[in-house]
């Protein structure tokens, strides 16, 4: 009987030894874990990582337009005509298309045939009332015109209307909300609504000819048209029926139209997606916060260790993106020296870094703490209640801790990007900063303007003093339907996709709209699945490595020589490689020094291997 009893206690004993192994091999998994994770540095890990030579510097206004074919009218007079006129030559210059531009005000005659294409950018078309006839006869010979604005409804407008597609024209203007794409007129929009609260049209009640093909409505209930084309003669017209497509986001649009004009339209493109996370690697914060603790019963240390982090890793490795993070050394509010690293965070932030590193990211800074570059006498930071810098020596010491920082977390790892606080970066710090920064090569801030935030606003350009200007197009997990529509109009502009979010996104009520982890990393993936949709053939690239892009592009200008059956381009900048879309309602067949793919029914990506391509046509 004692036997049996012993046999038993001996029984359990060994029942017990298997929850206790899986215990110390947690124990010391969390332990590895949180010791940092090993990388390897990759000196050059793409074939267009290195930096181009410096150029001189040139300025695009100051070329000469003799070989120019495209006339651009507009009026001085009139401010809101300026911010139409902006956007349609900002929209032509990302494509090279040569233009001359007239101010109607200071030029009475218009010698519209010695062009092929004019652009009208204004709303009185009784400014060129007594040239009015002769326009439309130019269209009828041949001539491509674009409206892009909608013009005043008036006596002018009524005597040319039924040449422009338009069966009849009711008096006055009618207001209408959104747009609706019945074409892929952009690439992934088929179908879909934008700018029902910030697209409010005042455009012309028409009724349109069936032979016009329409490719926006109005997303109200109207369904007002709202862009066409229509053939006169042997000439061509894109009307633009809304006076709202003139700010930053629509020049994606004003570009499209314009390549309905003609039979195929060339331009260079950058062919980039990226994906960044700004504040990371950065001190996590302590304590819990009540809507994550309820769904996760985690703290917030926790719940970004074994909840955010893998479900970003996810979202990662299902778009294979290669994420480029922003160190924040302290949110401590430091202002004046001492600057030096008292958080005790080392392991997170050796953690979070090293897992970007090892998938192939890219580490940038962002900044000793989270207080953007600028003086009390800028008047920047005190928009967002920051406090501000009292001297230049500050701001620059606090620079250099954050790049000694960064180099002792990741030894031999080159810092090449920065972006700014808040992307808010003043311009006497913008000057200093290469000279403080050595490794400085690219500054990433945003794209678009924030009326309500005095933001580093940039275009994917080489800056005078060699630093490449790399701006992030779209924000947030739950990106809201502006943010797409910049995104839809930049894909067919450059090609790019340029998003960043911030971990504690998740903690903001106004960032996260309210939202929970779920549902944003829900949006996040809808969101994504749209992008790659869209661009077929894009390039999941660093920061970095999206700025050697952007010089590619900045620097390629493509001449064309197009027939019915061909069209042979030669690449002036061409250096290792260059990317390019072409609008065409023909069907390419054959390419030489190049490769195609198609993006949408009538639009194709194209990659360049050397400075001479030939295109063939399907006859």
């Amino acid at each position: 009987m004692g036997a049996g009893v012993n046999m038993q206690k001996k029984i359990n004993f060994s029942w017990l030894f298997l929850p206790l192994s899986i215990l110390l091999f947690l124990a010391f998994a969390l332990f590895v874990e949180r010791s940092g994770v090993s990388y390897t540095i990759s000196q050059k890990p793409s074939a267009f990582l290195e930096p181009l030579p410096a150029l001189s510097n040139t300025d695009p206004e100051e070329k000469p337009g003799a070989d120019a074919d495209c006339l651009i009218l507009y009026n001085s007079k009139n401010l809101f005509n300026q911010d139409s006129l902006g956007t349609v030559t900002a929209a032509l210059d990302s494509m090279r298309i040569h233009y001359i531009k007239k101010d109607i005000s200071q030029s009475p005659q218009i010698g519209f045939r010695e062009y092929e294409t004019v652009i009208i950018t204004f709303l009185q078309l009784t400014d060129i009332d007594k040239q009015i006839d002769e326009l439309i006869g130019w269209v009828e010979d041949g001539g491509k015109l674009l409206f892009a604005i909608r013009p005043e409804n008036n006596d002018t407008l009524l005597r040319i209307h039924t040449q422009l597609g338009i069966r009849s024209l009711d008096k006055g203007l009618i207001e209408t909300n959104g747009i609706e794409f019945l074409t892929e007129l952009l690439p992934g929009t088929a179908g879909m609504q934008f700018g029902a609260d910030f697209i409010n049209h005042t455009s012309l009640p028409v009724n349109l000819d069936e032979g016009a093909r329409l490719h926006l409505i109005s997303a109200d209930e109207t369904g007002l048209p709202i862009l066409w084309e229509t053939e006169f003669g042997h000439g061509k017209i894109v009307f633009i029926n809304s006076d709202q497509f003139i700010d930053k986001s629509s020049r994606g649009l004003i570009g499209a139209a314009y390549s309905l004009l003609h039979d195929v339209v060339i331009f260079p493109v950058i062919n980039a997606s990226v994906f960044c996370i700004d504040d990371l690697p950065a001190p996590v914060p302590e304590g819990k916060d009540e809507a994550l603790f309820r769904q996760f019963t985690r703290d917030i240390e926790s719940f970004y260790l074994n909840v955010w982090w893998p479900d970003m890793q996810d979202i990662q490795e299902k778009y294979n993106l290669k994420v480029s993070g922003f160190t924040i050394e302290t949110y401590e509010h430091t202002l004046q020296p001492p600057f030096e690293y008292t958080i005790g965070q080392e392991d997170i932030v050796q953690y979070f870094g090293g897992i970007m590193l090892r998938d192939g990211g890219e580490l940038g800074l962002h900044g000793f703490n989270h207080v953007p570059l600028c003086k009390e006498e800028d008047g920047f930071n005190q928009v967002l209640d920051y406090p501000t810098w009292l001297t230049t020596k500050d701001m620059q010491g606090s620079i250099r801790e954050l790049q000694r920082f960064c180099a002792s977390m990741f030894p031999g790892q080159p810092f090449q990007v920065y972006v700014p606080p808040s992307n808010m970066l003043c311009p006497e710090a913008r000057a200093w900063l290469p000279d403080v920064l050595p490794d400085l090569n690219v500054i990433a801030s945003v794209y678009l303007p924030n009326v309500d935030v005095p933001a580093y606003v940039q275009e994917f350009e080489e800056a005078e003093d060699g630093i490449i200007e790399f701006p992030r197009i779209v924000s947030g997990y739950n990106p809201d339907n502006y943010m797409q529509w910049a995104a839809a109009n930049e894909i067919w502009l450059h090609y790019t996709a340029a998003h960043f979010v911030h971990p504690d996104d998740v903690l903001d009520n106004y960032r996260s709209g309210g939202n929970s982890w779920t549902d944003l990393r829900k949006t996040l993936d809808e969101y994504l699945l749209w992008v790659y949709s869209a661009m077929p053939a894009v390039r999941n690239l660093t920061t970095s490595e999206g700025a050697m892009a952007v010089q590619r592009y900045a620097r390629l200008n493509p001449e064309l020589n197009c027939s019915d059956k061909e069209c042979r381009i030669t690449l002036d900048g061409f250096y290792d490689e260059g990317w390019l879309l072409m609008r065409t309602d023909k069907t390419p067949a054959t390419i030489t020094n190049g490769e195609f793919t198609q993006v949408s029914p009538d639009l194709y990506l194209i990659e360049a291997s050397a400075a001479n391509i030939l295109i063939g046509f399907e006859e």
